[in-house]
């Protein structure tokens, strides 16, 4: 049977400080991008957004005029 990772005790023993300085010393671990990076890849992301909105928009522009003339 597996054993529960925390004990009720533990679980009240939580701080808003305890977290915050726990949450520092995380952030403090992360690679951040340069900059030169993060604009490499939101440039990425905006031609995947617009590739996708594209094929969304072709998709439907067919089968409007598939159903147009199926329903005539």
């Amino acid at each position: 049977m597996a054993v529960p990772e925390t004990t009720e005790t533990e679980k009240s023993s939580f701080s808003v400080t305890r977290f915050l300085s726990e949450t520092k010393v995380e952030l403090k671990k992360v690679t951040w991008p340069t900059k030169q990076e993060l604009i490499a890849n939101t440039i990425v992301v905006i031609i995947a957004v617009v590739l996708c909105a594209v094929l969304i928009w072709v998709i439907d522009t067919f089968f409007s005029v598939l159903f147009r003339l199926f329903l005539q």
